[in-house]
């Protein structure tokens, strides 16, 4: 569940052809049998690496982080993991506090890192929640904190207070950041490489539905639009789906009438294509088979009516022209009586 909610905050805020490096912590109340503290790594929509509470240990989990890195660099990354743990179990203690909470299961989580977009520029986001709502915010432009519920001041002004602390976000965000993620874009240039996708049209039957598709891409970004001749369809979209082998799939349908002239499009733009690629709904012609199904089971008709004429008609023929032949002896017996007579 933890993961499909982190893929859902993945799809947004990031733009189509850019790269980002996000880390996602998430303290807990303590529930029997469930971590009290979760750190996943992304790099794009992949996982890259993953600590918890219970196994107190930050481990690769792609293949080519745990090639491209030394057993240092995961010492180090478990030291910052476990601190992070321990204040994010006084982080619940004093939010819990702070909003009257003091009973029931409460969440904390934490979502920073950093993009890097096609035309050279970046952006940082440092950000924090409670029990699923927004709760604090870092605007790296103006270099403070922002928060949208009053509670929520306390922390804003103790931190915009820290001499050198804000820059010192800022700086991670902006420089430590984008430098570790393109070298993470490096190491896994060969899985990490946009795929384009494999758009078409399907249309079951006679339904009155019209779908296009789009499958096998990489990274999840996607633009998909329908379109009925210049103006846009109404649709319906399943959202960005996962397939096995780590792309992704999309579906938008619209109503459709057979009778309808109108041009139906499809209009797909993707990092893994050089330009907008546009589909057009090329209805399939009538299917032959039936037609010809029938001819054929005429024809075995009327081979088989003529067969059986046939054998009719030699049976009938057969029947009337039909003798009996004069016995041997009679003949042997008539000549010699004449002979005789003779």
């Amino acid at each position: 569940m933890l993961r499909l909610i982190l893929l859902t905050l993945l799809c947004g805020g990031v733009s189509a052809g850019s790269h980002s490096l996000r880390y996602f912590y998430t303290s807990m109340t303590p529930i029997s049998g469930v971590p009290e503290f979760v750190s996943i790594g992304y790099v794009d929509e992949l996982v890259i690496d993953e600590y918890n509470s219970n196994t107190q240990r930050d481990v690769p989990r792609q293949r080519w982080m745990a090639d491209s890195v030394g057993a240092d660099y995961w010492d180090r990354e478990t030291q910052k993991r476990q601190g992070a743990e321990q204040t994010g179990k006084v982080n619940i203690q004093i939010l819990s506090e702070r909003t009257n909470q003091s009973g029931g299961i409460h969440i904390n989580q934490r979502m920073y890192g950093c993009e890097l977009r096609d035309d050279g520029s970046t952006r940082g986001f440092n950000q924090h929640g409670w029990d699923g709502k927004d709760f604090l915010s870092f605007d790296t432009e103006r270099s403070v904190w922002v928060t949208p519920v009053p509670w929520g001041l306390i922390t804003k002004e103790k931190w915009d207070g820290i001499p050198g602390f804000n820059q010192r976000k800022k700086g991670y965000l902006e420089g430590t950041c984008i430098e570790w993620l393109k070298k993470y874009l490096q190491y896994g240039q060969s899985q990490l490489r946009p795929v384009a996708p494999t758009v078409s049209f399907t249309r079951l039957g006679d339904s009155k539905k019209l779908s296009c598709a789009a499958t096998g891409f990489y990274p999840q970004s996607i633009e998909l639009k329908l379109r009925r001749g210049q103006a846009a369809a109404d649709e319906y979209s399943s959202g960005v789906r996962p397939n096995h082998d780590g792309t992704y799939q999309m579906e938008k349908q619209t109503d459709f009438e057979p009778s309808d002239p109108a041009k139906f499009s499809c209009v797909v733009d993707h990092a893994g294509l050089s330009q907008t690629l546009v589909v057009f709904y090329e209805p399939k012609p009538a299917s032959m088979l039936p037609v010809i199904i029938g001819i054929v089971i005429a024809v075995l008709v009327l081979v088989a009516l003529a067969v059986v004429g046939v054998v009719l008609y030699r049976k009938k023929a057969g029947q009337k022209t039909g003798y009996n032949p004069a016995k041997t002896s009679d003949k042997a017996e008539s000549s010699s009586n004449s002979s005789a007579t003779a």
